[in-house]
């Protein structure tokens, strides 16, 4: 298997909600590239990417995939990720490692708003793109209305670099702008015909708009343009090269993959045009073991660094990690240290296609391979050999906001699950697993329901495990709201040595979040020294489980001034009850209240969308407290009670076709309203009454 040297390497990520054609467009240019011998297809589950059981029976990309093609003796690693929301760690993991991307929408229609949160991510990378419009050949395909939508919407100059020839059914070739050249396809081949005569006057306006936008990209070249009125093609492609390498420029191209009509064109325009991996950048980080700084300057003939950023468990024995070789060339064998704070040897390396696997011995600086059977290395761990010490830092992915209580539903399957959800959790990192036991349950948090979905899925699927799903527990807290004076007296006499307790305990509350406090305010030894820890312990437990509604109470103190003992009969556990008794007698009394946790929600949604959400929020109970806009983003800040924020990633992404997003963290605790505290305390009376602590 040849090996490309760094110049010849263009890692390209293919961009763009579900259902515009990525995947199509993908195994298209495995095809007019002659990797393959015949084209894959989404609908028939025969693509190269889409191979996984999920993805074809879903007919959609769930996981990242690559193949590569060889065009012009360059190698192109095509990248293909999810488009759908809930699964978007693939797409977070693969920005850190392409130099450039196809940013791809419909021209039958449009972007989509969907498509804004996609640009955002990509825009937060300054990552090179195209614009790449597809489905040309279907009805209502517009290349016009999609241009407007470009420079309406898009930071950064949009620009025409081809023409199609016919739209719909008769859409059937395309101008290239920069050569001046026309092709009419058949059967996926491209053959140079005459520009057509009725285009003449839009070609030459759209070839003095490319001119314009390649000489802004340059000082020297847009006084030439002045000064001449026009642009050399050498001057052209220098200026659209610089534009589009810093991220300000983007070409503008037509496909429709289904027929392979502009899809040679557009590989070559990814050699000519898309910048390699860099063989001179400073990069930064820390040292691979502690929080020093470190540098590394990336050449081809330094120390061999790699970056892991993808993990994969293959169906036919073996696992594979997907590595970017940041700097020096990657050997299989090699030994090499990793910010995990382990040593690893790094097993065969191959090339992916799709499925399949092509075994090398080494790959460059600059390439993406998969490396068998790693054991110490995690996904956002640096790879180092000798030489090297440097740590380029975790991804960041999503934070995840969907939870969902999750219980066995065959008993003694607790071992089985945990193990399961590790190792799947070693594939997809945007989702946790979180342990509740003061609430008695585990919550699984992801990206949103199908996210979710997907995962128990794959459970029962793969290690066996069924589980049932419920609504979360929220952490509610009990408190009092004045101070009470209670008797508490444990007295117990069934032969032999008694038990006796007898205790007096003001109940006072405290400023919110000052927790529990326990004064010993006894004076005169009323109650012997000995028994008053467990007083106090028998309090901690008793408000630890509640008493109105079955939560802790909190906030409270708990000063014991009186009480009186029995020289045998009197005991720590006797003194405990005591306690237990005053409590579940006096709290009662000081006028009790629920606390809910009030979590702060960060929303961003497009302007059209935002009267629509700032109206949920209200029904939610949640208290707007200001927005800003960012670009064409309103950016909401607001607090919403946790128990209202059940399934809003669904909710939110309904109410606005896909296009918002949210974070949220933990606030304060604040006093739950009258009529939602009255059902939470008749639930738990209920569960009491029914024996149940569910």
């Amino acid at each position: 298997m040849k090996t490309y040297a760094t110049e010849q390497i263009r890692n390209v990520l293919l961009i763009a909600p579900h259902g515009v054609g990525k995947t199509t467009l993908a195994d298209a240019m495995l095809h007019v590239s002659g990797s393959v011998g015949r084209r894959g297809n989404v609908d028939d589950g025969s693509s190269m990417f889409d191979y996984l059981d999920e993805e074809i029976s879903r007919h959609q990309t769930m996981s990242a995939s690559m193949a590569w093609v060889d065009v012009n003796k360059t190698k192109i690693n095509v990248i293909d990720v999810p488009g759908v929301a809930d699964f978007r760690c693939d797409l977070y993991a693969a920005l850190r490692v392409v130099e450039s991307g196809l940013f791809m929408v419909k021209a039958d229609g449009g972007l989509e708003v969907s498509s804004d949160a996609l640009w955002r991510l990509a825009r937060k990378q300054n990552l090179p793109m195209f614009l790449v419009i597809t489905r040309m050949n279907k009805d209502n395909a517009d290349f016009e209305k999609a241009m407007r939508e470009f420079n309406d919407h898009l930071e950064g100059t949009s620009v025409a670099v081809q023409l199609p020839i016919g739209k719909g059914e008769s859409f059937k070739g395309i101008v290239d702008l920069i050569g001046m050249k026309a092709y009419e396809y058949v059967d996926g081949k491209a053959n140079a015909i005459d520009i057509p005569a009725d285009m003449a006057d839009a070609v030459e306006e759209a070839r003095e708009e490319l001119m314009s936008a390649a000489a802004e990209a340059d000082d020297d070249l847009i006084e030439k343009f002045f000064e001449e009125g026009t642009l050399s093609n050498e001057d052209l492609i220098a200026g659209l090269s610089i534009g589009i390498a810093s991220g300000e420029v983007h070409p503008v191209f037509v496909t429709a993959a289904d027929a392979e009509i502009g899809v040679g064109s557009l590989m070559n325009s990814i050699v000519d045009f898309m910048p390699a991996p860099s063989t001179s950048q400073e990069l930064t980080g820390t040292e691979l073991i502690g929080d020093d700084e470190a540098s590394l300057t990336v050449a081809t003939d330094g120390p061999a660094v790699a970056f892991a950023f993808k993990y994969q468990r293959e169906t036919q024995g073996g696992d594979n990690t997907w590595l970017k070789v940041i700097s020096g060339s990657l050997s299989s064998g090699e030994n090499m240290d990793n910010s995990d704070g382990n040593s690893e040897r790094i097993g065969q390396l191959s090339f992916a296609q799709g499925k399949t696997r092509e075994k090398i011995d080494s790959a460059a600086c600059g390439d993406i391979v998969l490396a068998a059977k790693l054991k110490h290395t995690s996904v956002g761990a640096t790879l180092c050999s000798s030489g090297a010490n440097i740590d380029l830092g975790k991804i960041a992915f999503q934070a995840p906001t969907s939870s969902e209580a999750i219980f066995c539903v065959n008993a003694g399957d607790e071992d089985k699950m945990g193990i399961g959800l590790s190792k799947i959790n070693d594939e997809d990192s945007s989702f946790e697993v979180r342990h509740e036991p003061a609430l008695a349950q585990t919550l699984l948090v992801g990206q949103g329901e199908m996210h979710l979905a997907f995962i128990l899925e794959k459970l029962k699927n793969q290690y066996g495990v069924e589980m049932q799903r419920k609504r979360p527990r929220v952490a509610f807290k009990e408190t009092i709201r004045k101070s009470v004076e209670v008797h508490g007296r444990y007295k117990k006499q069934s032969g032999g040595r008694g038990q006796f307790g007898d205790v007096w305990l003001k109940l006072e509350p405290q400023p919110r979040g000052d927790g529990f406090e326990f004064i010993n305010a006894i004076v005169g030894g009323a109650v012997d020294g000995k028994f008053i820890p467990a007083v106090e312990k028998g309090s901690v437990e008793t408000l630890k489980n509640g008493i109105v509604a079955g939560y802790e109470v909190v906030d409270i103190k708990v000063t014991l001034y009186d009480g009186s003992y029995h020289q045998v009969d009197s005991s720590e556990n006797s003194f405990k009850s005591a306690a237990r008794v005053a409590l579940t007698d006096g709290v009662p009394t000081a006028n009790p209240g629920l606390l809910e946790p009030i979590m702060s929600v960060t929303i961003r949604v497009p302007e059209m969308y935002m009267g629509e959400v700032m109206g949920d929020i209200s029904t939610r109970r949640g208290q707007p407290l200001g927005m800003e806009a960012d670009g064409p983003i309103q950016v909401i800040k607001a607090s919403i009670p946790q128990d209202e924020m059940y399934q809003y990633a669904t909710s939110l992404r309904a109410m606005t076709q896909g296009t918002g997003d949210f974070a949220m963290e933990f606030s304060k605790y604040a006093n739950v309203p009258g009529d939602v505290a009255k059902k939470l305390i008749a639930d738990y009376e209920k569960r009491k009454a029914e024996g149940s602590d569910d």
